[in-house]
Protein backbone atom coordinates (compact mmCIF):
# COMPACT_ATOMS: atom_id res chain seq x y z
CA UNK A 1 0.00 0.00 0.00
CA UNK A 2 1.37 3.17 -1.34
CA UNK A 3 2.04 5.85 1.36
CA UNK A 4 -0.20 9.35 1.53
CA UNK A 5 1.75 12.06 0.11
CA UNK A 6 1.65 15.63 1.82
CA UNK A 7 3.15 18.02 -0.22
CA UNK A 8 3.78 21.90 1.71
CA UNK A 9 4.47 24.79 -0.61
CA UNK A 10 6.52 27.04 1.19
CA UNK A 11 8.57 27.11 4.79
CA UNK A 12 7.21 30.14 6.39
CA UNK A 13 5.50 30.10 9.19
CA UNK A 14 2.14 28.60 7.89
CA UNK A 15 4.36 25.59 6.10
CA UNK A 16 6.63 25.23 9.09
CA UNK A 17 3.37 24.77 11.37
CA UNK A 18 1.38 23.05 9.43
CA UNK A 19 3.97 20.27 9.66
CA UNK A 20 4.99 20.33 13.24
CA UNK A 21 1.51 19.99 14.12
CA UNK A 22 0.82 16.86 12.07
CA UNK A 23 0.48 13.89 14.72
CA UNK A 24 4.00 11.73 14.86
CA UNK A 25 0.78 8.59 13.85
CA UNK A 26 0.79 10.85 10.45
CA UNK A 27 4.29 11.91 9.87
CA UNK A 28 4.53 8.54 10.26
CA UNK A 29 2.56 6.22 7.97
CA UNK A 30 2.64 9.41 4.89
CA UNK A 31 5.49 11.52 2.94
CA UNK A 32 5.88 14.66 3.78
CA UNK A 33 7.59 17.15 1.81
CA UNK A 34 8.38 20.85 1.90
CA UNK A 35 9.14 23.07 -0.71
CA UNK A 36 10.92 26.28 -0.78
CA UNK A 37 13.28 28.35 -2.68
CA UNK A 38 14.90 29.36 0.27
CA UNK A 39 17.03 27.17 2.27
CA UNK A 40 16.17 28.30 6.02
CA UNK A 41 12.96 29.49 7.77
CA UNK A 42 13.50 33.41 8.31
CA UNK A 43 12.13 34.41 12.18
CA UNK A 44 10.43 37.87 9.92
CA UNK A 45 9.80 39.61 13.58
CA UNK A 46 13.45 40.13 14.21
CA UNK A 47 14.51 40.90 10.92
CA UNK A 48 14.29 44.49 12.04
CA UNK A 49 17.14 44.12 14.39
CA UNK A 50 19.40 42.11 12.21
CA UNK A 51 18.72 45.84 10.13
CA UNK A 52 19.91 47.61 12.81
CA UNK A 53 22.69 45.44 13.60
CA UNK A 54 21.25 44.20 17.28
CA UNK A 55 21.27 40.85 16.11
CA UNK A 56 23.19 38.71 13.17
CA UNK A 57 21.97 36.67 10.72
CA UNK A 58 22.45 33.30 12.51
CA UNK A 59 20.22 34.49 15.06
CA UNK A 60 16.50 35.21 12.62
CA UNK A 61 17.48 32.16 10.32
CA UNK A 62 17.12 28.50 10.93
CA UNK A 63 17.88 25.67 8.41
CA UNK A 64 14.72 24.53 7.40
CA UNK A 65 16.06 20.74 6.91
CA UNK A 66 16.91 21.33 10.85
CA UNK A 67 13.56 22.28 11.85
CA UNK A 68 12.17 18.81 10.13
CA UNK A 69 14.88 16.04 10.99
CA UNK A 70 14.60 13.07 9.45
CA UNK A 71 10.79 12.81 8.92
CA UNK A 72 10.33 14.80 6.26
CA UNK A 73 11.78 15.44 2.92
CA UNK A 74 13.05 18.80 2.16
CA UNK A 75 13.48 20.04 -1.91
CA UNK A 76 14.90 23.87 -2.13
CA UNK A 77 13.60 24.64 -5.75
CA UNK A 78 11.12 27.60 -6.77
CA UNK A 79 7.33 26.23 -7.66
CA UNK A 80 6.12 27.35 -10.76
CA UNK A 81 2.28 25.77 -10.95
CA UNK A 82 0.13 22.93 -10.17
CA UNK A 83 -2.14 20.92 -11.40
CA UNK A 84 -5.11 19.97 -9.39
CA UNK A 85 -6.80 17.84 -11.85
CA UNK A 86 -3.55 15.61 -11.88
CA UNK A 87 -2.56 16.48 -8.19
CA UNK A 88 0.98 17.54 -9.51
CA UNK A 89 3.08 20.32 -8.54
CA UNK A 90 5.57 21.21 -11.70
CA UNK A 91 9.03 23.14 -10.40
CA UNK A 92 11.36 25.12 -11.65
CA UNK A 93 13.81 22.37 -12.78
CA UNK A 94 11.29 20.77 -14.52
CA UNK A 95 10.24 18.27 -11.85
CA UNK A 96 6.73 17.07 -11.00
CA UNK A 97 5.86 15.86 -7.60
CA UNK A 98 2.77 13.95 -7.40
CA UNK A 99 0.91 14.70 -4.08
CA UNK A 100 -2.28 13.53 -2.37
CA UNK A 101 -2.53 16.70 0.05
CA UNK A 102 -1.35 19.98 -0.87
CA UNK A 103 -0.55 22.67 1.55
CA UNK A 104 -0.03 26.30 -0.31
CA UNK A 105 2.01 28.95 2.04
CA UNK A 106 4.24 30.30 -0.31
CA UNK A 107 3.76 33.93 1.29
CA UNK A 108 3.63 37.36 -0.22
CA UNK A 109 5.91 39.70 -2.38
CA UNK A 110 6.52 43.14 -2.13
CA UNK A 111 3.77 45.06 -3.70
CA UNK A 112 4.18 48.64 -4.86
CA UNK A 113 0.24 49.12 -5.71
CA UNK A 114 1.62 50.67 -9.39
CA UNK A 115 3.83 53.38 -7.58
CA UNK A 116 5.92 54.69 -10.79
CA UNK A 117 9.84 53.80 -10.57
CA UNK A 118 9.30 52.01 -7.11
CA UNK A 119 10.33 49.16 -8.35
CA UNK A 120 13.32 50.52 -10.00
CA UNK A 121 14.84 52.96 -7.21
CA UNK A 122 12.98 51.41 -3.92
CA UNK A 123 14.95 48.61 -1.66
CA UNK A 124 12.13 46.41 0.01
CA UNK A 125 12.66 44.13 3.07
CA UNK A 126 11.53 40.93 2.79
CA UNK A 127 14.09 38.52 3.11
CA UNK A 128 17.67 38.30 4.78
CA UNK A 129 19.61 39.63 2.71
CA UNK A 130 17.51 42.91 2.13
CA UNK A 131 18.59 43.63 5.57
CA UNK A 132 21.86 42.58 5.80
CA UNK A 133 22.00 44.98 2.30
CA UNK A 134 19.97 47.72 4.57
CA UNK A 135 22.30 47.57 7.34
CA UNK A 136 25.77 47.70 4.75
CA UNK A 137 23.86 50.38 3.07
CA UNK A 138 24.01 52.67 5.96
CA UNK A 139 27.54 51.92 7.00
CA UNK A 140 28.57 52.54 3.34
CA UNK A 141 26.59 56.26 3.29
CA UNK A 142 28.28 56.96 6.49
CA UNK A 143 31.83 56.57 5.07
CA UNK A 144 31.19 58.53 1.87
CA UNK A 145 29.66 61.15 3.68
CA UNK A 146 32.66 61.28 6.23
CA UNK A 147 34.81 62.02 3.03
CA UNK A 148 32.56 65.29 1.89
CA UNK A 149 33.15 68.73 3.11
CA UNK A 150 30.24 70.18 1.35
CA UNK A 151 27.28 70.30 4.29
CA UNK A 152 24.72 70.72 1.83
CA UNK A 153 25.87 67.39 0.05
CA UNK A 154 26.68 65.67 2.88
CA UNK A 155 23.25 66.41 4.45
CA UNK A 156 21.62 65.66 0.89
CA UNK A 157 23.81 61.87 1.19
CA UNK A 158 23.09 60.95 5.02
CA UNK A 159 18.80 61.65 4.10
CA UNK A 160 16.56 57.96 5.02
CA UNK A 161 13.21 57.70 4.04
CA UNK A 162 10.74 54.75 4.95
CA UNK A 163 7.72 54.63 3.04
CA UNK A 164 5.27 52.93 5.41
CA UNK A 165 3.56 53.10 8.37
CA UNK A 166 2.63 49.84 9.14
CA UNK A 167 4.26 47.45 11.80
CA UNK A 168 7.31 46.66 9.45
CA UNK A 169 8.36 50.06 8.57
CA UNK A 170 8.14 51.46 11.87
CA UNK A 171 10.03 48.75 13.54
CA UNK A 172 12.47 48.95 10.61
CA UNK A 173 13.14 52.95 11.26
CA UNK A 174 13.37 52.17 14.59
CA UNK A 175 16.61 49.63 14.39
CA UNK A 176 17.58 52.34 11.86
CA UNK A 177 17.64 55.14 14.30
CA UNK A 178 19.25 53.26 16.92
CA UNK A 179 22.45 52.17 14.26
CA UNK A 180 22.98 55.64 12.87
CA UNK A 181 22.42 57.77 16.18
CA UNK A 182 23.71 55.30 18.89
CA UNK A 183 26.68 54.01 16.86
CA UNK A 184 27.36 55.41 13.26
CA UNK A 185 27.24 58.94 14.57
CA UNK A 186 29.61 58.35 17.05
CA UNK A 187 32.80 57.11 14.81
CA UNK A 188 32.27 60.62 12.45
CA UNK A 189 33.52 63.82 14.37
CA UNK A 190 33.10 65.72 11.02
CA UNK A 191 29.05 64.33 11.05
CA UNK A 192 26.73 65.68 13.38
CA UNK A 193 23.02 64.49 14.18
CA UNK A 194 21.30 67.71 12.36
CA UNK A 195 23.21 66.27 9.43
CA UNK A 196 20.90 63.19 9.48
CA UNK A 197 17.09 62.55 8.28
CA UNK A 198 15.32 59.79 8.67
CA UNK A 199 11.70 60.18 7.64
CA UNK A 200 8.75 57.77 7.45
CA UNK A 201 5.96 58.79 5.10
CA UNK A 202 2.72 57.30 6.11
CA UNK A 203 -0.49 57.37 3.88
CA UNK A 204 -2.55 57.29 7.17
CA UNK A 205 -4.14 59.44 9.46
CA UNK A 206 -1.22 57.70 12.09
CA UNK A 207 1.36 55.26 12.05
CA UNK A 208 0.07 51.72 13.35
CA UNK A 209 -3.47 52.15 12.82
CA UNK A 210 -4.30 48.79 13.66
CA UNK A 211 -3.23 49.72 17.30
CA UNK A 212 -5.54 51.62 19.72
CA UNK A 213 -5.28 55.47 18.71
CA UNK A 214 -3.76 56.18 22.07
CA UNK A 215 -0.66 53.75 21.31
CA UNK A 216 -0.48 55.16 18.13
CA UNK A 217 -0.01 58.61 18.70
CA UNK A 218 2.59 57.19 21.60
CA UNK A 219 4.21 55.66 19.04
CA UNK A 220 4.77 58.34 16.57
CA UNK A 221 6.06 60.85 19.74
CA UNK A 222 8.22 58.05 20.52
CA UNK A 223 9.77 58.08 16.42
CA UNK A 224 9.83 61.69 17.02
CA UNK A 225 12.21 61.96 20.16
CA UNK A 226 14.55 59.76 18.34
CA UNK A 227 15.22 62.66 15.75
CA UNK A 228 12.49 60.91 13.49
CA UNK A 229 10.52 63.24 11.10
CA UNK A 230 6.84 61.51 10.44
CA UNK A 231 4.79 62.62 7.71
CA UNK A 232 1.14 61.51 7.58
CA UNK A 233 -1.43 61.65 5.14
CA UNK A 234 1.13 61.18 2.05
CA UNK A 235 0.45 59.11 -0.71
CA UNK A 236 3.12 58.06 -2.94
CA UNK A 237 2.65 58.31 -6.89
CA UNK A 238 6.08 58.31 -8.47
CA UNK A 239 9.57 57.73 -6.81
CA UNK A 240 12.25 59.02 -8.74
CA UNK A 241 16.66 58.33 -7.93
CA UNK A 242 16.61 60.55 -4.79
CA UNK A 243 13.17 61.92 -4.00
CA UNK A 244 9.60 60.64 -3.88
CA UNK A 245 6.99 62.45 -5.67
CA UNK A 246 3.17 62.91 -3.56
CA UNK A 247 -0.34 63.10 -4.72
CA UNK A 248 -0.11 66.79 -4.38
CA UNK A 249 2.58 67.46 -6.14
CA UNK A 250 5.17 67.93 -3.63
CA UNK A 251 8.61 66.40 -3.98
CA UNK A 252 10.51 64.72 -0.79
CA UNK A 253 14.32 64.27 -1.24
CA UNK A 254 16.16 61.19 -0.04
CA UNK A 255 19.26 59.72 -1.13
CA UNK A 256 17.81 56.18 0.37
CA UNK A 257 14.62 55.10 0.09
CA UNK A 258 12.70 51.47 1.59
CA UNK A 259 9.65 50.51 0.32
CA UNK A 260 7.61 48.74 3.45
CA UNK A 261 4.00 50.11 2.13
CA UNK A 262 2.39 46.82 1.18
CA UNK A 263 2.78 43.23 0.23
CA UNK A 264 0.49 41.12 -2.37
CA UNK A 265 -0.01 37.39 -2.11
CA UNK A 266 2.79 35.47 -4.58
CA UNK A 267 0.94 34.18 -7.46
CA UNK A 268 0.13 30.46 -7.88
CA UNK A 269 -0.20 29.39 -11.51
CA UNK A 270 -2.95 26.29 -12.05
CA UNK A 271 -2.28 25.09 -15.40
CA UNK A 272 -5.17 23.13 -15.77
CA UNK A 273 -8.36 24.96 -14.24
CA UNK A 274 -7.91 27.70 -12.08
CA UNK A 275 -8.28 29.27 -8.21
CA UNK A 276 -10.74 32.20 -7.88
CA UNK A 277 -8.78 34.95 -6.64
CA UNK A 278 -9.25 38.17 -5.82
CA UNK A 279 -6.29 40.79 -5.13
CA UNK A 280 -3.80 37.96 -5.52
CA UNK A 281 -5.47 36.11 -2.92
CA UNK A 282 -7.06 32.58 -3.36
CA UNK A 283 -10.70 32.01 -2.02
CA UNK A 284 -10.83 29.54 0.56
CA UNK A 285 -13.61 27.44 2.26
CA UNK A 286 -13.62 27.89 6.23
CA UNK A 287 -11.90 24.62 6.35
CA UNK A 288 -9.04 26.07 4.26
CA UNK A 289 -9.76 24.28 1.53
CA UNK A 290 -9.37 26.12 -2.03
CA UNK A 291 -12.56 26.63 -3.71
CA UNK A 292 -13.49 23.84 -5.30
CA UNK A 293 -10.92 21.32 -4.41
CA UNK A 294 -10.91 18.49 -2.01
CA UNK A 295 -7.46 18.47 -1.41
CA UNK A 296 -5.51 21.47 -1.79
CA UNK A 297 -5.31 23.97 1.38
CA UNK A 298 -4.08 27.38 1.12
CA UNK A 299 -2.82 29.06 4.30
CA UNK A 300 -1.25 32.71 5.34
CA UNK A 301 -0.43 35.64 2.79
CA UNK A 302 -1.99 33.35 -0.39
CA UNK A 303 -5.52 32.63 1.48
CA UNK A 304 -8.92 34.95 1.04
CA UNK A 305 -10.22 33.61 3.98
CA UNK A 306 -14.33 34.41 4.25
CA UNK A 307 -15.15 37.50 6.25
CA UNK A 308 -18.07 39.63 6.83
CA UNK A 309 -16.34 42.56 5.11
CA UNK A 310 -14.31 40.37 2.32
CA UNK A 311 -10.97 41.55 2.98
CA UNK A 312 -9.88 37.93 4.53
CA UNK A 313 -7.47 38.00 7.40
CA UNK A 314 -4.39 39.72 8.05
CA UNK A 315 -1.22 39.02 6.42
CA UNK A 316 0.43 38.24 9.72
CA UNK A 317 2.27 35.12 11.09
CA UNK A 318 -0.16 34.96 13.63
CA UNK A 319 -2.77 33.91 11.24
CA UNK A 320 -0.40 31.75 9.34
CA UNK A 321 0.41 29.52 12.45
CA UNK A 322 -3.21 29.43 13.47
CA UNK A 323 -4.29 28.28 10.37
CA UNK A 324 -1.16 25.88 9.83
CA UNK A 325 -2.49 24.26 12.89
CA UNK A 326 -5.84 23.62 12.28
CA UNK A 327 -4.69 22.42 8.49
CA UNK A 328 -2.55 19.64 10.42
CA UNK A 329 -5.68 18.61 11.76
CA UNK A 330 -7.95 18.81 8.83
CA UNK A 331 -5.47 16.71 7.23
CA UNK A 332 -5.52 14.24 9.65
CA UNK A 333 -8.79 14.30 9.46
CA UNK A 334 -9.58 13.06 5.87
CA UNK A 335 -7.10 10.46 5.93
CA UNK A 336 -8.83 9.20 8.70
CA UNK A 337 -12.43 9.48 7.27
CA UNK A 338 -13.79 11.99 9.60
CA UNK A 339 -15.03 15.64 9.19
CA UNK A 340 -12.97 18.51 8.72
CA UNK A 341 -13.44 21.55 11.13
CA UNK A 342 -13.47 25.17 10.18
CA UNK A 343 -11.10 27.69 11.08
CA UNK A 344 -11.66 30.21 13.73
CA UNK A 345 -9.26 33.11 14.20
CA UNK A 346 -8.62 34.47 17.46
CA UNK A 347 -5.83 37.49 17.83
CA UNK A 348 -3.86 37.19 20.84
CA UNK A 349 -2.64 40.83 20.74
CA UNK A 350 -0.64 42.76 18.82
CA UNK A 351 3.01 44.24 19.37
CA UNK A 352 5.08 46.54 17.96
CA UNK A 353 8.65 47.61 18.90
CA UNK A 354 9.92 51.20 18.92
CA UNK A 355 13.46 50.81 19.33
CA UNK A 356 15.41 49.94 22.71
CA UNK A 357 13.76 49.39 25.62
CA UNK A 358 10.65 50.77 24.03
CA UNK A 359 7.70 49.23 22.72
CA UNK A 360 3.53 49.35 22.42
CA UNK A 361 1.32 46.15 22.99
CA UNK A 362 -2.35 45.65 23.50
CA UNK A 363 -3.77 42.10 24.47
CA UNK A 364 -7.14 40.43 25.70
CA UNK A 365 -8.23 44.77 25.71
CA UNK A 366 -5.04 45.78 27.86
CA UNK A 367 -3.27 48.28 26.22
CA UNK A 368 0.78 48.81 27.58
CA UNK A 369 3.53 50.69 26.86
CA UNK A 370 7.28 51.56 27.49
CA UNK A 371 9.69 49.40 28.59
CA UNK A 372 7.16 46.43 30.38
CA UNK A 373 5.75 46.40 26.64
CA UNK A 374 9.09 45.95 25.17
CA UNK A 375 9.84 43.20 28.01
CA UNK A 376 6.96 41.61 26.56
CA UNK A 377 7.73 41.78 22.97
CA UNK A 378 10.93 40.31 23.38
CA UNK A 379 9.37 37.44 25.74
CA UNK A 380 6.79 36.66 23.09
CA UNK A 381 8.90 35.92 20.41
CA UNK A 382 11.65 34.32 21.93
CA UNK A 383 8.66 31.63 23.12
CA UNK A 384 7.91 31.66 19.13
CA UNK A 385 11.24 30.60 18.08
CA UNK A 386 10.70 26.83 18.39
CA UNK A 387 14.19 26.24 18.89
CA UNK A 388 16.43 26.68 22.31
CA UNK A 389 19.73 27.28 20.49
CA UNK A 390 18.07 29.98 18.77
CA UNK A 391 16.60 31.57 21.92
CA UNK A 392 19.55 30.99 24.13
CA UNK A 393 21.99 32.56 21.22
CA UNK A 394 19.24 35.72 21.14
CA UNK A 395 19.28 36.13 24.46
CA UNK A 396 22.70 36.18 24.61
CA UNK A 397 23.20 38.83 22.36
CA UNK A 398 20.82 40.90 23.64
CA UNK A 399 21.94 40.95 27.12
CA UNK A 400 25.41 41.72 25.14
CA UNK A 401 23.75 44.93 23.56
CA UNK A 402 22.93 46.04 27.48
CA UNK A 403 27.24 46.73 28.29
CA UNK A 404 28.60 46.93 24.67
CA UNK A 405 27.98 49.34 21.65
CA UNK A 406 26.23 47.46 18.58
CA UNK A 407 28.93 45.82 15.89
CA UNK A 408 29.42 47.65 12.80
CA UNK A 409 30.71 45.10 10.07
Amino acid sequence: MNKKHIVILGGGFGGITTYKSLPRSIKKSCKVTIIDKRNHFLFTPLLAELAGSSLKSHHVALSIKEVLGSSAEFIQNEVVSIDVQNSTVTLKEHDQIQYDFLVSSLGANTSFYGTLGAQKYARVFKSLQDAIDLKNRCIDIFQQASKIEDKKKQRELLTFMVIGGGPTGIEVVAEMAELIFGSLLKQYDNINKEDVSIIVVNGGDTILQMFDKKLSHYAEKSLIKENITVKNNIRIVELRESSAITKDGEEIFAHTILWTAGVSAIDLNCSCGTFKKERGRIHISKDMRAIGSDNVFVIGDMALFPTEDGRGLPLTAQVARQQGQLVAKNITALIKGNTTKEFMYKEKGLLASLGSFNAIGQISGFRFKGLFAWIMWRGVYLVLFDSWNKRFSIMGAWFKNFFTKREIN
